[in-house]
């Protein structure tokens, strides 16, 4: 097993899967990573001056200008070696980008990329793409550490050290932010390297060359991210247990000094420039101000933001907005409660090991210490992210590892469907999310020809779903068919909305075509474009209405509305496709205990439960399906200036017909709705009448029946008011 898990195996897949991520993400769509850029960009334009941190926000570092600066100087020399001069067209934010959304679709792009895939070998995009290799190259290193490290945790356990490496090495969220530009892969690596040299002095003692080089270490990871300083912390830790085991003074003393001397002479400039900026040893204060504080409780994050913090250290990519699948999340959660069971049983029975339960005791505070600072910093500002842990990931998964590897479990079984999950998930999760429309010869036979022109945008194809019923949480499918007339400089947005009966939205997707990945700037003339889209209709939705698709473009940000032309040369006011009824059986509207209940029954399928009249002129009605019933329906409710009497000639006083908010075809048996008439009486108008009610079907001109004369039920004595009289009154 050792041959076949040579130490060099897991690192080089771990890169080549990297390269899978680093094709897969176009380059700013890592969280914060065009952010990490500005403050290499800002040192190169600048001759290596630092950023400085101010409440000035129209500087493209933002926040991340006040984090400890070694990763950015490094990645300097790649940057201004580059050509560079196409950045001010390359960097394009799109406006309506959806970030940290992850149940939200589309709009995923920070940015917009003439071409996500495949990757643009040139200028501005080959810099990026030069800087993302060297944080792979972080990365792999970072594995090849922990594998190392587990080696000499247990030498005699290969499979614990292909455990570790692959908890790192295949995790999605770790390849993902190790192929992006961000100094956690700085961080990452140079404490796994750390760590490794943490467990080696548990076991063989002090010496001063490796002193030497875990004072380095800890410094250089301090100059990387503030997290690097808890390796300080730990590593010194570590040198006073030696110490007492073994009584070597010297040793302990060469160990601190090298820490100290290192951190004063490597990083301790870069601190005291945060007291002479800002008034603070680690510059989070002036950090926090730009990126906005806050006051959260432990409580909150437990409650509120635990979900996500555990979700996003294992595979939450782009801005926090697109999910793996959950069975993904599912099983890793399996996986880590099994480690967390084995841990405890392997240290309960090697608690005599004394070098084992040192290395432990190292490796659980360096992740709780870790786990803290980051609660801490997630109390003042939002920052409960997974990621925020990767310094300490080496740590993680040799606890990991050790915790599985008590219980016997296999390292294959393990390692093995990490890997192929690693594989499929830029392929089935990130690419889609940022490739272009497809664009098409022509118009398949799947879709239905139309025609409509919004300006220079034309129409020429839709695949929208049937009229049906559709329910909170139902999610529409559509694709249009864009056929621009002709090249523009002018930026327009899409607009997809599903309306009700009284116009109002139920659900909207704002975008520029393709889902925000391709704007019309980009649009070649005569092309066909393939939009696909799925609007989702929210879980909160609430009511009975009939529906429809409400589609139209609008100059952004803010230009009025373009009216539509059709084919025959009409303008209309808004372009609609009818979609059938939405209908939430959770929130059906029901009359309030004080109306007058009722049971009759019309057509043998709707019931009247019950009736209330108020403010002299509206008449409101509560009905149910007892079986299902298909037409187009309608209630009428008729004052008659003296009762009814069969075969006799009658004359109506005020009518208030009204129709259900939509088709009952798209009501099942048992559901319940209103119907509410509003009677249009003239002026100073004040009288009693007897106002009857009934059912008519306009598709066949008939009334349903009912069990009274005329198929029409008489609701007596309502005093009829008109709307002003009963506001004087």
């Amino acid at each position: 097993m050792h041959r076949r898990f040579a130490p060099w195996r897991l690192p080089l897949a771990f890169f080549c899967i990297g390269l899978a991520y680093l094709y897969a993400s176009p380059h700013f769509e890592s969280p914060d990573s065009y952010y990490h850029l500005g403050v290499i960009k800002w040192i190169a334009d600048h001759g290596g001056a630092l950023p400085v941190q101010s409440p000035d926000h129209d500087h493209l570092y933002a926040h991340e200008g006040s984090q400890p600066p070694l990763y950015y100087l490094l990645m300097t020399p790649i940057w201004a070696a580059s050509d560079s001069s196409d950045f001010a067209d390359f960097f394009q934010v799109n406006p309506l980008v959806i970030a940290g959304r992850p149940a939200r679709l589309g709009n995923r792009n920070q940015l917009f990329y003439r071409q996500p895939h495949p990757p643009n070998l040139a200028g501005t995009s080959l810099a990026l793409y030069l800087i993302r290799l060297a944080s792979l190259a972080m990365g792999t290193v970072t594995i090849f550490a922990i594998y190392q490290a587990a080696r000499k945790l247990a030498p005699a356990s290969t499979g614990l050290a292909v455990l570790a490496a692959s908890f790192a090495a295949f995790n999605p969220q770790f390849l993902f932010i190790s192929s992006s530009i961000s100094n956690d892969n700085l961080v990452a690596m140079l404490a796994a390297l750390s760590t490794w040299m943490l467990i080696v002095m548990l076991r063989e003692g002090f010496h001063t060359r490796r002193s030497i080089l875990i004072g380095l270490l800890v410094a250089l990871a301090s100059l990387a991210k503030l997290g690097g300083l808890i390796l300080g912390l730990v590593a010194v830790l570590c040198g006073f247990f030696i110490a007492r085991q073994t009584r070597d003074r010297r040793g302990l003393l060469i160990l601190a000094a090298s820490i100290a001397v290192f951190w004063l002479v490597l990083a301790g400039w870069w601190y005291l420039r945060n007291i002479a900026l800002y008034g603070e040893l680690f510059g989070t204060g002036a950090l926090i101000e730009h990126f906005g504080g806050r006051n959260a409780s432990l409580l909150q994050l437990l409650t509120q933001e635990f979900e996500g913090f555990r979700i996003s250290y294992w595979g939450l990519f782009g801005w926090f907005s697109i999910f793996t699948t959950p069975l993904h999340y599912a099983a890793m959660d399996i996986l880590t409660a099994l480690a967390i069971v084995g841990l405890a049983i392997h240290l309960m029975r090697n608690r005599q090991d004394r070098f084992l339960m040192s290395a432990c005791a190292a490796l659980i505070l360096l992740t709780a210490a870790g786990g803290a600072a980051l609660i801490w910093y997630s109390m003042q500002t939002p920052s409960s992210q997974g990621r925020l842990m990767f310094p300490y990931i080496a740590a993680i998964s040799l606890l990991l590892a050790l915790g599985l590897s008590a219980l016997k479990l296999p390292a294959p079984l393990v390692a093995v469907p990490m890997c192929l999950f690693s594989i499929a998930a830029p392929f089935l999760y990130i690419i889609p999310q940022y490739d272009h429309p497809p664009q098409v010869e022509r118009l398949p036979v799947s879709a239905v020809p139309v025609e409509a022109r919004w300006g220079d945008i034309r129409l020429i194809g839709q695949e929208i779903p049937s009229p049906r019923r559709w329910t909170p949480g139902d999610e529409i499918p559509l694709t249009l068919y864009w056929q621009p007339l002709q090249a523009t400089r002018e930026l327009h947005a899409l607009f997809i909305s599903l309306i009700d009966a009284e116009g109002e939205a139920l659900a909207t997707i704002d975008s520029f075509p393709g889902w925000g990945s391709l704007p019309t700037t980009w649009w070649q003339p005569g092309v066909i474009y393939k939009d696909d889209y799925i609007l989702q209709i929210p879980a909160e939705a609430q009511g009975f209405s009939a529906v429809q698709l409400h589609i139209g473009w609008y100059p952004f940000p803010d230009g009025a509305d373009i009216q539509p032309l059709l084919n025959s040369g009409e303008t209309i006011a808004a372009y609609t496709v009818p979609l059938g009824a939405f209908v939430d059986v959770g929130s059906q509207e029901t009359l309030d205990a004080d109306a007058i209940e009722d049971g009759t029954i019309f057509g043998g399928a709707i019931r009247l439960n019950a009736w209330r009249f108020s403010d002299g002129h509206i008449l409101e009605l509560e009905w149910q399906l007892t079986r299902e019933i298909a037409g187009d329906l309608r209630v009428f409710a008729i004052a008659l200036q003296d009762p009814y009497q069969p075969n006799a000639p009658f004359e109506i006083a005020a009518q208030a017909d009204a129709s259900p908010a939509g088709r009952l075809d798209f009501l099942k048996a048992g559901e319940t709705f209103l119907t509410r008439h509003n009677f249009d009486l003239p002026a100073g108008y004040a009288k009693a009448h007897s106002v009857y009610i009934g059912w008519y079907n306009e598709d066949v001109q008939a009334r349903l029946p009912a069990p009274y004369p005329a198929d029409m039920l008489e609701l007596p004595g309502m005093r009829l008011v008109a709307a002003d009289e009963e506001q004087s009154a």
